[in-house]
């Protein structure tokens, strides 16, 4: 069973038009979703998570179909995305505290550890967190579950070096059971190219590549998955 499965999703905002895509993502991947600024990459990870309907087509996630599933989706699904506002519970301890009241797959020791390692204390007050201390919240959020999804819409920016490298291992951890799957879209192309297995590449609300990541990469080579990316946006591929 593939992790997703969207077939002809179209959704129209304003002069924007995303899609219609189709794409499988099976289970147990780790699928890079690149592509430039306002190609469309927010609007579809939204989509999976129920953030909006779409016009035309069929969204499947882990099996089950958005929006009829939605409630059993997202039980099952973790999301990172840098518009994500935990501001109105005041400190970290408290959004955590509200945030786990919705999840009986939540590991306490887990997130107590994850909170150490990237630097949260649970006292700080959340307006008080820089950029990628808001990010690192986010995230310590989502890996704190036993999510069998993981989508992280740029989870690596505002992130220092060490925390970007704490963000990889917890990624591979994740992924090590194979009923897990990942779904990262940002822009550190070289990161994702030695993270990733599969990838998908969009351009102004089109998919023009996707696939295993080996496989565009030999087919390209010696050419890097960002001299890759260039060159299909460009046209010259």
């Amino acid at each position: 069973m593939n992790a997703i499965a969207l077939k002809g999703v179209e959704r129209r905002l304003g002069d924007f038009v995303l899609g219609p895509l189709d794409l499988t993502v099976p289970r147990g991947a780790v699928l890079a979703f690149v592509g430039p600024n306002g190609a469309g990459k927010t609007t579809t990870l939204d989509l999976l998570m129920g953030m909006g309907s779409a016009d035309r087509g069929e969204i499947a996630v882990l099996g089950k179909h958005m929006p009829r599933d939605q409630v059993a989706i997202k039980s099952k699904v973790a999301y990172v995305s840098p518009d994500l506002n935990f501001t109105p519970w005041g400190s970290v301890g408290r959004a955590l505290d509200f945030v786990r009241g919705f999840y009986p797959d939540w590991d306490v020791t887990r997130c107590d550890r994850l909170l150490e390692e990237f630097s949260v204390a649970r006292k700080e007050r959340v307006a008080a967190l820089s950029f990628g201390a808001r990010i690192k919240l986010s995230l310590v959020m989502a890996l704190s579950r036993d999510a069998e999804l993981l989508l992280l819409d740029e989870p690596t920016v505002g992130l220092d070096v060490n925390a970007r490298l704490l963000l990889f291992r917890e990624i591979r951890d994740f992924v090590k059971r194979a009923d897990r799957t990942v779904v990262i879209s940002s822009h550190q192309l070289s990161d994702l190219e030695k993270l990733a297995d599969h990838v998908a590449i969009l351009n102004k609300g089109k998919l023009i590549a996707a696939g295993p990541m080996a496989e565009l990469v030999e087919r390209h080579a010696p050419k890097s998955l960002e001299e890759i990316f260039v060159g299909l946006i460009a046209g010259g591929a």
